[in-house]
C-alpha cells in the first residue's frame, strides 16, 4: 500500500491544483459567456472529447504492463522499441481522429447550430487536442517511478487554462477565445510530459521507426491484442460517457448541455480521485507481477482488498457534493445554471459508485485478463447506450444522468464479481499468509 499511497499523493497533488483552478476557470467561461455560448463552447469539447475516446489507445497502460519486465540489464533495447511502438500508434490514431474530427464537424455542425467560423475553430480545437499526443511519456515517467514529475506536467494542463481564461475575458470573451485558450493549454501539457520523459528515460524515449511496429510485437506475443483491448476499453468508457453530453444537446438543446457540463465538472472531485487510484493501482501491481512477489503487501491479491476498503470508505465524499452542490452551482455559473443541481445529485452518486469499485479493473488488467476487462467494459457501455435511449428522450438531461448511475452500477457488480473470482483463482495458485480481519 505505501507504493500506492505515495504515487497516488503526487497523483493527487497535481490533480488538486487541476480541481481547484478548473472551477475559476469554468466559472468564468459560464457567467462571461451566458447558458447558450457557454453550452456551445461544451458541445465542442464533448465533440473533441468523444473522437479522442474513440480512437485513442491506452498507451500508457503498454508501456507499464510490458515495460515492467524489461528494466533493469538486458532489457533496453526491447524497452525502447516497445516505447517507440507506443508512439507510432499514437500518432496513427491522432491522424485518424483528425479525420474522424472533420466529418463529425461537418456533419453535426448545422444540427448543432454552429456558425461557420465556430465550426471552423471547432476542427482545428479538435485537431490541437489530437495531435497533442502524451500517454505514451505519461506511461514511462509512470514505469519508472517518476509521478511527481507527471504531476508538475499534468499541472500544465490547468494552469494554462486559467492564465488563458483572464486573457479572453480581459480581451472580450467568446467561444472561439476560450477554445484558443483550452487548445494552446493541450499543446503545452503535452510538450511537458514529453520533456520530462525525454529527460528521465533518455535514450528510451526516441522517434518511432518503421521496424518497431514488426519487432515490438514479435518480442511481446500478447501486445497487440493488448493493445485493441485498451483502445476499445477506452472507447466504451469514455466514449460512451462523452456522446452522453452530445446527445443531450442534440436533443434539449444547448443550454441544457451546458448545464450537463457543470454538474458532471462538480462530480469530478469524486471521479478524479477515482481515475488517480486506478492508475497508482495498476502501475504498482503491474510491478509486483513483473517481480512475482505473491504474498507480499503488493501481491494484487492483498492490494485489492485493501484499495477496496480505502475506496468505499472514500466515497464518503459523496455527502459533500449533495450538501454543497447547489452552492457550488451558484458559485460557478450563478442563478442562470442553478438547474442542473438535480443533475448533480445523480452525476455525484454514480462517480461514487466508481470510486467504490476502483480496484477492480486495474487489478483484472495488471494480472492479465484484459479481455475480460473488455468484455465486462463492453456490457457496462452498452447498459449505458440502452438506458440512454430509453430515458433521453423523454427526460432530457435528468434522463442521461439517470442512465450514468444505472451504468456505474452495473460496471461495479460485473467488475467486483470478475475481480473476486481472479482473486481466488490467484491465491489457489499461490496461497497466502492467513490475514488478520
Amino acid at each position: 500500500m505505501a507504493p500506492v499511497l505515495r504515487n497516488l499523493a503526487w497523483l493527487l497533488a497535481g490533480k488538486g491544483v487541476g480541481a481547484v483552478l478548473s472551477l475559476v476557470y469554468l466559472a468564468l467561461a459560464a457567467r462571461r459567456l451566458g447558458p447558450e455560448p457557454f453550452g456551445q463552447f461544451t458541445l465542442v469539447l464533448g465533440t473533441a472529447q468523444a473522437i479522442a475516446a474513440f480512437v485513442g489507445f491506452q498507451s500508457w497502460q503498454i508501456v507499464v504492463r510490458f515495460g515492467a519486465s524489461r528494466l533493469g540489464a538486458g532489457g533496453e533495447g526491447r524497452l525502447s522499441r516497445l516505447i517507440a511502438f507506443c508512439v507510432s500508434i499514437d500518432i496513427v490514431a491522432a491522424l485518424a481522429g483528425c479525420c474522424l474530427a472533420w466529418a463529425g464537424v461537418t456533419l453535426m455542425g448545422p444540427r448543432l447550430g454552429w456558425s461557420s467560423e465556430l465550426s471552423r475553430m471547432a476542427l482545428l480545437f479538435c485537431a490541437a487536442m489530437l495531435l497533442s499526443v502524451r500517454s505514451t511519456a505519461v506511461g514511462v515517467l509512470r514505469l519508472l517511478d517518476r509521478f511527481r514529475l507527471g504531476a508538475l506536467a499534468d499541472a500544465t494542463t490547468p494552469v494554462m487554462r486559467f492564465v488563458g481564461a483572464l486573457v479572453v475575458v480581459a480581451a472580450g470573451p467568446s467561444v472561439v477565445g476560450f477554445l484558443l485558450a483550452w487548445g494552446a493549454a493541450e499543446i503545452a501539457t503535452a510538450a511537458a510530459y514529453w520533456i520530462a520523459a525525454r529527460r528521465t528515460a533518455g535514450a528510451l524515449v526516441r522517434w518511432p521507426r518503421r521496424s518497431d511496429l514488426v519487432q515490438a510485437p514479435r518480442e511481446t506475443p500478447d501486445l497487440w491484442r493488448f493493445t485493441w483491448t485498451t483502445n476499445m476499453a477506452l472507447t466504451l468508457e469514455a466514449g460512451a460517457r462523452q456522446v452522453a453530453v452530445l446527445l443531450v444537446g442534440l436533443l434539449s438543446g444547448p443550454v441544457m448541455a451546458g448545464n450537463y457540463r457543470l454538474a458532471a465538472q462538480l462530480s469530478q472531485a469524486i471521479v478524479r480521485v477515482s481515475d488517480m487510484a486506478a492508475r497508482a493501482i495498476f502501475a504498482e501491481a503491474a510491478r509486483s507481477g513483473a517481480s512475482g512477489t505473491a504474498g507480499s503487501a503488493a501481491d494484487p491479491t492483498l492490494l485489492l482488498r485493501r484499495v477496496s476498503r480505502l475506496a468505499i470508505a472514500a466515497a464518503g465524499g459523496l455527502a459533500l457534493v449533495l450538501l454543497f452542490g447547489r452552492y457550488g452551482l451558484l458559485l460557478l455559473g450563478g442563478l442562470a445554471h442553478l438547474a442542473a443541481f438535480p443533475l448533480l445529485r445523480l452525476l455525484a452518486i454514480a462517480a461514487a459508485i466508481d470510486l467504490a469499485g476502483v480496484a477492480f479493473e486495474p487489478v483484472l488488467m495488471a494480472m492479465g485478463h484484459a479481455t475480460r476487462a473488455l468484455v465486462l467494459r463492453a456490457v457496462s457501455g452498452l447498459v449505458l447506450l440502452l438506458a440512454l435511449a430509453a430515458l433521453l428522450p423523454s427526460f432530457g438531461g435528468i434522463g442521461a444522468a439517470t442512465a450514468t448511475v444505472i451504468a456505474s452500477a452495473c460496471g461495479f457488480i460485473l467488475f467486483g464479481v470478475a475481480a473476486r473470482r481472479c482473486v481466488r483463482a490467484h491465491s489457489a495458485r499461490s496461497p497466502l499468509p492467513e490475514l488478520v480481519p
